[in-house]
C-alpha cells in the first residue's frame, strides 16, 4: 500500500509592519509579516501541526525574507505577530477525523443489540458443555462409608471430618463433624463420625459434579487415609 505523506503549509494571518523599514528600498509602510502554520499530511490531510514561521513581503521592492534571513530590527515585531497567531483547527483534520470515526464505532457497538442467534448458540453451547460434565460424573464410583476430613480453619490446628451416607444417579448425601482438635487416629475419627451420624444431624447433599471438584485436585475434602 502507498502512503503519500509529508510538509504542508497553511497561511494564518498577514499583519503590516508599519514605521519597520524595507533594508533593501527603504520604504517605511509596504512591509507585512505573514505567519504560516506548517503541519505534517498524510494523504494530503492535515494531520497535526509541527510549528509556526514567518516571512515578511515588501510590497513596494517585493523583498521577501524567511525568519533565518531577517535582520534584527524585524525580528520583535515579527515574532510578536507569531505568537499571538492561533493555529487553525484544520491542521489537525486527520485526528479529528479518526477521533469522530472511534466515537461513532464505539456508539455503535453501545446501541446494536446482541445477536439472538449468536446469544442462543452461546446458550446452547454451555448447556451443552455443562450437560456433559454432569453426565461423565454421574457414572463416577463414590462408596457410601467413604471418608474425607478438611480444615475447620486457618490456624491448621483444627479439622472436620466428613462420611459419605448415600449416593444416588446425581447426588451425594454425606454428614459432617464440628470442628476438632488433637490427634487423629483411627479410633477418634471413628468415635466423631459416629456422633456425627446421629439422626439429630443434618445431611448435606450436593451434585455429584460438585462433589468431585469438591473431593479432587484443591478440593477442601482430602481422602482419611492422606
Amino acid at each position: 500500500m502507498l502512503l503519500f505523506f509529508g510538509i504542508g503549509n497553511t497561511r494564518i494571518t498577514t499583519v503590516p509592519l508599519p514605521g519597520v523599514a524595507c533594508v533593501h528600498c527603504g520604504t517605511t509602510t509596504s512591509l507585512t509579516s505573514t505567519v504560516v502554520s506548517r503541519y505534517f499530511h498524510l494523504f494530503w490531510i492535515p494531520a497535526f501541526p509541527i510549528g509556526k514561521t514567518s516571512v515578511t513581503v515588501c510590497q513596494h521592492c517585493k523583498q521577501t525574507l524567511t525568519a533565518r534571513e531577517m535582520p534584527a530590527a524585524y525580528q520583535v515585531p515579527v515574532q510578536a505577530i507569531q505568537a499571538q497567531a492561533r493555529i487553525p483547527l484544520t491542521n489537525f483534520a486527520l485526528l479529528i477525523l479518526l477521533g469522530v470515526a472511534m466515537v461513532f464505532i464505539f456508539v455503535v457497538a453501545k446501541t446494536t443489540p446482541p445477536d439472538a442467534d449468536s446469544e442462543s448458540s452461546s446458550a446452547a453451547s454451555a448447556a451443552a458443555s455443562t450437560g456433559t460434565a454432569e453426565n461423565a460424573f454421574r457414572d463416577e464410583q463414590v462408596a457410601v462409608g467413604a471418608r474425607y476430613k478438611f480444615k475447620a480453619n486457618d490456624d491448621g490446628r483444627s479439622y472436620g471430618l466428613v462420611q459419605v451416607t448415600k449416593v444416588t444417579t446425581d447426588s451425594v448425601y454425606y454428614k459432617m463433624t464440628n470442628a476438632l482438635r488433637g490427634e487423629l487416629s483411627d479410633a477418634s475419627a471413628a468415635l466423631a463420625l459416629r456422633d456425627s451420624l446421629s439422626t439429630a444431624v443434618p445431611t448435606n447433599a450436593v451434585a455429584k459434579l460438585q462433589w468431585h471438584y469438591a473431593t479432587t485436585g484443591q478440593g477442601m475434602f482430602k481422602p482419611l487415609n492422606e
